[in-house]
């Protein structure tokens, strides 16, 4: 098996207009899809994200950075196990998320490190 990120994107300038409560309460139920995906072996961890932070460079960390400025941007990820690329793609498309069109997920593979 191979590690996948599965990364959220959604627009942000929606996200930034609603409380936290209703941020959550207005997309799919995930629950039911994460479940499914501890109980197959193929689920590592995910978490959704806040659209403050700060965006940092060589010479400057700009406060709030271009997050919420952005059409879409990154609102979280999941982590996963997948026999290869195209497996982990089946998982992100059988998301809740991008079954209603509520968000997009793109799949990355992990890269081993060169020692």
């Amino acid at each position: 098996m191979e590690k996948f990120l599965l990364i959220v994107r959604e627009d942000l300038a929606r996200i930034g207009r609603l409380s936290v409560k209703e941020r959550f309460s207005e997309g799919p139920d995930m629950s039911g899809w994460v479940k499914s995906l501890i109980d197959g072996g193929n689920y590592i961890s995910g978490q959704p994200l806040a659209i403050t932070g700060r965006y940092v460079t060589q010479d400057e960390v700009m406060t709030d950075g271009p997050f919420i400025e952005a059409k879409e941007g990154i609102s979280g990820f999941d982590i996963i196990l997948a026999e290869n690329l195209d497996h982990a793609v089946a998982i992100a498309q059988s998301c809740p998320m991008v079954k209603t069109g509520f968000a997009i997920r793109e799949v990355r593979p992990f890269q081993d490190f060169p020692m």
